[in-house]
């Protein structure tokens, strides 16, 4: 069947795609599982347990084995400790789940170029449903310190695309004895395994310290936290179990008869179940209530442990822990940004360099240029603070792009026909006719059509649409300033036409001063000294 498929590149006659030997690459490997579970040797299906009867003792060893090459028996007690540790589990699958709601797409970094058939290809590769799942699968890495899925490729409409990617078992794996660096397939006989095929599988080791992948782990240092709260828990279950219930004392008289004691030891004994005894009434059953809050001890221990974990996997406690008001977990959202940012450009790595890089060279063949994939992590934006900025930025001046404001926002440009939300248009707020009044300038037949300064003021307001009061008045009294300042403004122009120096000009001033009258100028400010003071008036009559 895929020898029929004719487009390409390697699929008749000798591939362009070589193999680690220079050789070129074969179908077989391609097509073929490589790292399927087998029911005996390296890739068995079943494991001992590690985690039952931990000891600080024995996590040591097996810290020190994981450091010398011998990975296998951490890697089992990563994957009980995500089945055993509830606490860390969760906080581990937030934040394997993160990208989730990330959509990826092609980086603005992709080399000049890519011919429209690779972009579409592309494209429609990253969209397949199966592709968050390979996310997330490799994200397991973030825990074990590396992930591995195999791509079992398949030849369709002439072309070769992943029919599924499928995750394997990380102690399928082990790492070169010299570096500790180079993963390897395990195999039976050997130090450090066999190379893996180029093109086959997907090796995404996150980098979250510096170091040998392995110590880069979550788990390698969760470990010693899931090994204490286990014994806290432990500790704590014991604690109940002796004092989940009052202590009960039984007291008998000194004459009582050997059978009237066991009647009373019988009765203590099964009151914890029954909830109920018949003892003599010479006798008597005490209940003893530990004093005060026993269990603290147990409970702080756990929550410490638990702070501490989400620390190390998230990089804060605010929204899974100490139950913070909502405004601060809006801050600190799941995962600190930092950490998502980090983590999305590592995958995206790891992605475009086993996966990507693969399927255009199988397809197109080598030499084509190559788009690059991201998962575009954005820091939230405070709207209250952006929208506050704009509204005091723009009307100074300041010219911003209205698609790099929805960007921020996370809108999308609208698209021809769609229906777009607009502002509302209501009626202008009302304002006290008197906080506007100098006298009788406001009465019925002064309103419509009247050009006194009282109905200039009320117009003004209308269309104005201010909310505060005093800007009217203010506006309106900047608004006529020139015919009143007129007199004063032509001594000015004139004195300054005909003097010859400034001390010719001062002394002119100073002669103009008393025979122009700013009348007008000074009835205007005392109408709006008038106008402000009533109207504070009113405000303090109705506060």
């Amino acid at each position: 069947m895929v020898d029929q498929v004719q487009p390409y590149i390697g699929l008749h006659g000798p591939s362009p795609i070589l193999g680690p030997d220079g050789s070129p690459a074969q179908r077989k490997p391609i097509i073929e599982e490589v790292a399927r579970p087998e029911m005996a040797g390296v890739r068995a299906l079943w494991d001992e347990t590690v985690a039952s009867g931990l000891t600080p003792q024995r996590l040591a060893s097996i810290m020190i084995e994981c450091r010398r090459g011998d990975i296998r028996q951490f890697l089992t007690l990563a994957e009980e400790m995500e089945e055993r540790f509830p606490h860390y589990a969760a906080v581990v699958g937030t934040r394997k789940r993160a990208l989730d709601g990330i959509k990826p797409g092609i980086s603005s970094d992709s080399p000049p170029g890519v011919p429209k058939a690779v972009l579409e290809d592309v494209e429609a590769l990253v969209r397949d449903p199966s592709f968050p799942d390979l996310a997330e699968d490799l994200l397991d890495g973030l825990a074990k310190g590396f992930s591995v899925c195999e791509i079992a490729w398949e030849a369709r409409d002439g072309k070769w695309w992943p029919r599924e990617f499928v995750w394997r078992d990380p102690k399928y794996f082990t790492f070169d004895f010299i570096s500790r660096s180079t993963l390897r397939l395990a195999e039976l006989g050997t130090v450090d395994g066999v190379e893996i095929p180029p093109g086959k599988f997907i090796q995404h080791l996150p980098r979250l310290k510096a170091g040998i992948p392995i110590r880069a782990g979550l788990a390698y240092s969760v470990a010693w936290m899931f090994m204490f709260s286990s014994f806290t828990v432990k500790d704590w279950m014991a604690f109940m179990d002796v004092f989940g219930m009052p202590l009960r004392v039984g007291k008998y008289h000194p004459m009582a008869t050997p059978d009237e004691r066991r009647a009373l030891l019988r009765a203590v004994t099964q009151i914890a179940t029954d909830a109920g005894a018949v003892i003599p009434e010479s006798m008597q059953i005490e209940f003893i209530e530990p004093k005060g809050n026993s269990q603290a001890p147990f409970e702080d221990a756990a929550r410490f442990f638990n702070e501490q974990v989400s620390k190390l996997v998230l990089g804060q406690t605010m929204t899974s822990d100490n139950g913070s008001s909502l405004g601060q977990a809006k801050i600190h959202n799941e995962i600190r940004i930092d950490i998502l940012q980090a983590d999305a450009r590592q995958l995206a790595k790891t992605v475009n360099r086993d996966l990507i890089r693969w399927f255009v060279a199988y397809n197109y063949g080598l030499g084509v240029p190559c788009p690059q994939i991201e998962f575009p992590v954005k820091k939230p934006e405070d709207v209250k603070v952006l929208s506050a900025s704009l509204a005091e930025l723009v009307p100074l001046g300041l010219e911003v792009s209205q698609s790099d404001i929805m960007s921020k926002l996370g809108l999308s440009p609208p698209q021809k026909g769609d229906k777009l939300l607009k502002a509302p248009t209501g009626a202008a707020p009302q304002l006290d006719k008197s906080a506007l009044s100098t006298g009788p300038s406001l009465n019925n037949s002064h309103v419509n059509g009247c050009q006194c300064g009282g109905c200039r003021r009320l117009m003004a307001y209308n269309s104005s649409h201010v909310d505060d009061p005093t800007d009217v008045i203010r506006a309106e009294g900047l608004a006529d300033w020139e015919p009143q300042a007129n007199g004063l403004i032509e001594g000015g122009l004139k004195a300054a036409k005909k003097a010859k120096s400034y001390e010719e000009f001062s002394a002119l001033i100073d002669q103009l001063y008393g025979k122009v009258r700013p009348d007008a100028l000074e009835g205007s400010l005392a109408a709006m000294l008038k106008q402000a003071f009533e109207l504070g008036q009113q405000q303090m009559r109705k506060g």
